[in-house]
């Protein structure tokens, strides 16, 4: 019976693909980007913050 999961059948087996790990670091990268901009912004230019905050 031929496994159901595509992503085994691409990789050959239990071992995953060098490509698979490539393109997941590079997810990586920007998933990080992505949470230290949001971050940044909320600090640097006041995002997320209530009237209250805004009065100080």
């Amino acid at each position: 019976m031929d496994a159901l999961d595509p992503l085994s059948q691409v990789a050959g087996g239990n071992a995953p693909s060098p490509l698979l790990l490539i393109m997941g670091c590079i997810g990586a990268f920007f998933a990080g980007a992505l949470i230290t901009s949001l971050m940044r912004g909320r600090q640097e230019q006041g995002w997320f913050k209530r009237n209250e905050e805004d009065d100080e």
